[in-house]
This record gives C-alpha cells, structure tokens and sequence, in this order.
C-alpha cells in the first residue's frame, strides 16, 4: 500500500509560488493553514517576496533550511520543469494543483511527469488536485476556504467519515459546508486526475486510518481498480457511493463488490449518520413509535417495500402500552399512536415517548426504533430523556424522524439527537426507513463472509 500519510498530515509543506494577490488559488492555500493552526512548518517560495501573510518568503529552492515532507504546485505554466526541481531537490512527495486539460500537449507533460516521478522516486497526486482537508490534524491543502470553526468541531472526534470525491467543487465545499445535522468528518480529498495516487489508493488507506469508520464516494467514473478495493474493504469499513456516469455494468460490479449504492448525492451523508451512530441491528423487526396514524403508515408503508416488519410484542409489553398510552394505539401495542393525547403539554408527550420506548426496547422482538415527531412548540418536550434510554439498550438502533415539526422545536431536537449520536430525517420518512435497511443489509453480508 503507497505511503498517503505525507500527503494528508505532512510535518512540513511547501508552497511553490505563492502569490500576495488575495483570492488566488496558492494564497488561499496558505491562508487556510494559518487561519486553521496547522501545527507543522510552512515554506513558500516567491523570488519577488521576502513575507507573505507573515511567513517568510524564500527566494529559491535552495535557500530552505530543509527538504519539506509536501511540495505543492499551483502554478499553471513549467510544472514539468518546477516538479523536477522538487524531485531533484529530495521532495519526495508533490501534489499538483495545477489545472490541466487532457488535450495531446498535456499527454505529453503527464509522460514527463511520470518518467520524473519513476527516476527520482517521488510520489505524486494530480495533476487538477482541489486538494486535501484533513479535519483531525489541522492539515489542508485545498484551494478553496477552509473555515476554522468547522476545524474546531472536527478535530475533537475519534473516528467520523471520510469523503472522496471525482469531483473538484463537492470535495471543496467540505471545507465550508456543514449538513443540517452535523457528521463528523475526518478527511476529504479529490484527486485530480490521479495519475500516480488514485482513489483506489486513498480507499486502501482509509482502510487503515483508525478516524475513518466510513467512506463515502462521489464517483464520475469506475475503475476495475476502485472494484477491487472496494472488495477488499467492505468487510471491515462500510463504503456508500454515489455515480453519476452511464456505466451501468460497472455501477453493478461496484455494487456487488459491496458498495452501497445511494440514490441521491445528499444520502451519502444522510446515511452516514446511521452508519456512524447506529449499532448492528440484529433483525428487520422494527418499533414505531408517532403521534399520527398518516406518520405511522408512510413509515409502514416504506418498511413493506424495503422488506421490514412490524415486531410484535409480547403480552406484557403489549398491555403496558396499552395501559399507560392509550390513544388510537394499535391494539398489539405497536405501533404506538398516541392521538389524540389528554392534553397538549410537553411533559404528557414527554412521558409518552419515554415509556412507550423503553417498553419496546425492553422487548426482544424489537430490533430497532424508529420515532416519528410531529409537534408543534407546546407539545415539545426534552429530547435529553434518550439518553438513558440509549445507554439502556446500547445495541439496539435509535432513528427519529421530524414530520412537520414546527422549526425552532426541530432545531432543539436535532442539536440534542446530535450530541446524543441519534440520527434524525427532517421530513424524510421513507429515507430513515431505506438507511435502516442497508445498515442492516450490511451486517448481514459481513456475518456470511
């Protein structure tokens, strides 16, 4: 497996070019690792500049105190001869960043590139690299802005997901974008062209990367190499993609490889948060628990396409329900449907919720939860009470559902379902139903292998 450690957490990088203009691409790239601390030693090389943003400016190559680990090139003219210089100066690993068009002049520079990179034993990513954003280690490379505060938020994780992206603008955008409920995310990349490093390269050392617990992909194009490392992935680390190509033949060898197919580029991180948070759920038998029949039907219906089922209770369990909820309640107990409660006051539906969960959990036909809230601000309650009912039924998946919620409520809800690592669909039923079923679907593909 090629060595990608220097290239997403480098102890020394160089910028080659740096311009003083703001906006450009290199000198976005300097200011990103200034604004986000990063912790190792910066290097720029402007023969025309002896500081930028506060960093001293080299003149030449052979004025550096030392090789640094990372060369970057952004520049769009002489890469072939600014890329031999880095080789023979002893960097051993350079990302291109340069935009290149695969035209016959191009084709020509990359064959230089490589016959380079095979003499002097360099590595190389690109060339048209967005770049690298590694949240964990305060490293980035990308060329576009990289806010500082989502630094902060992500550094602190253990383990979240990491993004590949065949696709320049969506990998950047991590650097500024957060989902409405917030993932944590580990590391991005886009690669460019990916002559030497490709993304069958970056899959296998996602692999080994302990705060990668899932990858997600945005592919244009399925190569036989991403088939095969995906193959050899999947049994350890979950993979969901999403392609845009025509290539149906390849998109089923990569699904059948074990990669879980999305159907909308959105879902890759919605179902990353059941990937991350949810344990292995044990069966298709499912608890639901909502304050309207038509909430509860679209769910059942989704769970009939997608081969799951209603659990059903035991007596006890049942009567349980039946006696301290009441409402229009399914006469088994589940679903639970408590329209219309006695009154409309958060701690009634509080208390609904809170028995009617730990009821359900309690019962070993029940191998998931699925709440569905539809309320508006009077009936709101705390949506803390999870948390001891998570640490109570530690292996049993929690998936909550907002309908119609009325909006500073729902905002409540999904900063504490959060900081609780509850997943939560904002009106959308049949999704959280779906990423049950391929959390599911994949357990049950790594217990046969």
């Amino acid at each position: 497996m090629k060595n990608l450690e220097p290239f997403f957490n480098p102890k020394s990088i160089l910028i080659v070019g740096v311009s003083r203009k703001a906006y450009t691409f290199n000198y976005t790239i300097l200011k990103n690792l200034l604004e986000i601390f990063y912790r190792g030693t910066i290097y720029v090389i402007n023969p025309n500049a002896d500081e930028i943003l506060g960093v001293k400016s080299y003149h030449s190559l052979e004025d550096l105190p030392e090789v640094p680990e990372l060369g970057v090139i952004v520049l769009g003219n002489q890469v072939a001869t600014i890329f031999e210089k880095l080789a023979k100066f002893g960097v051993k690993n350079i990302a291109i960043e340069s935009e290149l068009r695969v035209d016959t002049e191009d084709v020509l520079l990359l064959e230089t590139l490589n016959q380079i990179s095979e003499q002097y034993g360099v590595s190389y990513c690109g060339p048209s690299m967005l770049g690298i954003i590694n949240f964990i280690n305060n490293f980035t490379t990308s060329i576009i802005p990289v806010r500082q505060y989502l630094m902060q938020k992500h550094r602190k994780i253990k383990e979240g997901v990491s993004f590949i992206a065949q696709s320049g603008g969506l990998a950047g955008a991590m650097g500024w974008w957060a989902p409405s409920q917030e993932i944590p995310v580990s590391k991005v990349i886009h690669l460019g062209y990916g002559f030497d490093i490709n993304d069958a390269d970056v899959l296998r050392y996602f692999k080994e990367d302990i705060t990668t617990k899932v990858i997600l992909v945005f592919l244009r194009e399925i190569t036989d190499a991403i088939i095969e490392a995906v193959r050899e992935i999947t049994p350890i680390k979950p993979i969901l993609f999403f392609y845009v190509g025509k290539d149906i033949k390849k998109e089923e060898q990569l699904k059948n490889a074990g990669g879980i197919c999305v159907s909308n580029y959105i879902e890759l991180f919605e179902f990353a948060k059941i990937f991350l948070w949810c344990p292995e759920p044990k069966g298709p038998n499912l608890g639901i628990i909502g304050p309207s029949s038509g909430a509860i039907y679209i769910i059942v219906k989704e769970m009939r396409k997608q081969g799951l089922s209603l659990a059903k209770l035991t007596n006890e369990h049942k009567d349980i329900i039946l006696d301290k909820v009441g409402g229009s309640t399914c006469t088994l107990g589940n679903p639970v449907d408590y329209w219309p409660p006695e009154r409309f006051v958060g701690t009634k539906i509080c208390e609904i919720y809170n028995t009617s969960s730990k009821t359900l959990l309690q019962d070993d036909s029940v191998d998931g939860l699925i709440l569905a809230l539809e309320f508006f601000i009077e009936i709101e309650f705390d949506f803390n009470i999870f948390h001891k009912i998570k640490k109570s039924f530690p292996n049993k998946p929690i998936v909550t559902v907002l309908i119609q919620a009325e909006r500073e409520g729902a905002k409540r809800v999904v900063k504490s379902a959060s900081e609780l690592k509850i997943p939560v669909f904002e009106n959308e039923v049949e999704r959280a139903v779906r990423g049950y079923k391929l959390l599911y679907d994949w357990y049950s593909k790594i217990k046969k292998k």
